[in-house]
């Protein structure tokens, strides 16, 4: 499957791609346009404050930002301070962000969903 394939496939959905898979970074990017990349570390996203603070620095979220969950969705549904039309973010060791909270797992996957 080309790139262009890939993301027209998943264009509108937050996906999981695990280190053992073939996916390459050349696939997950968008064929043409401007890509915003963020890279985040999930070892330090262990609690709803290190989620916050890592959104806050890979995005460079503005000042307004709450800190909260309901403001993690705004931001995220609305990223006009940043001038791309497709965005990858990417989260080492994915598995380790909010480990220890199922539900606060479920709020963060359903904020990347809606800004998908």
């Amino acid at each position: 499957m080309s790139n262009t394939t890939w993301w027209e496939r998943y264009e509108d959905d937050v996906c999981v791609v695990s280190t053992d898979s073939s996916l390459s970074v050349a696939r997950a990017l968008p064929p043409t346009g401007l890509i915003y990349s963020a890279r985040m570390q999930g070892q330090q996203m262990r609690d709803s404050d290190g989620v916050f603070a890592q959104f806050y620095e890979a995005l460079r979220l503005p000042d307004y930002f709450s800190w909260n969950w309901n403001a993690l969705r705004d931001c995220l549904t609305d990223l006009h301070w940043i001038s791309a039309k497709h965005f990858l973010l990417t989260i080492d060791d994915a598995d380790a962000a909010l480990s220890e909270s199922a539900e606060e797992r479920k709020i963060l996957s359903r904020a990347l969903n809606d800004a998908g």
